[in-house]
């Protein structure tokens, strides 16, 4: 998985719009299931983008001069 921030946030934003689309469209031409379908996955990918944007600023916000940072094992 690539870490470069940008790239991250562009993927995640193209995502986003395609679903906003795939919304749109299904609501003219009133496909409710889809529509549904669109708006869980939208509102997924709006939890995603929290989480990548939490990670963000962690990353970019200086620790404490008392603090040591440890890395997780997953």
């Amino acid at each position: 998985m690539n870490s470069d921030p940008i790239e991250i946030a562009l993927r995640h934003v193209s995502e986003a719009k395609h679903l906003l689309e795939t919304l749109i469209t299904s609501s003219e031409s009133f496909d409710y299931p889809k529509a549904k379908l669109a708006l869980q996955r939208l509102e997924k990918k709006a939890r995603e983008l929290a989480k990548v944007q939490s990670a963000l600023q962690m990353q970019t916000t200086p620790l404490a001069p008392n603090v040591i940072s440890l890395p997780l094992r997953g």
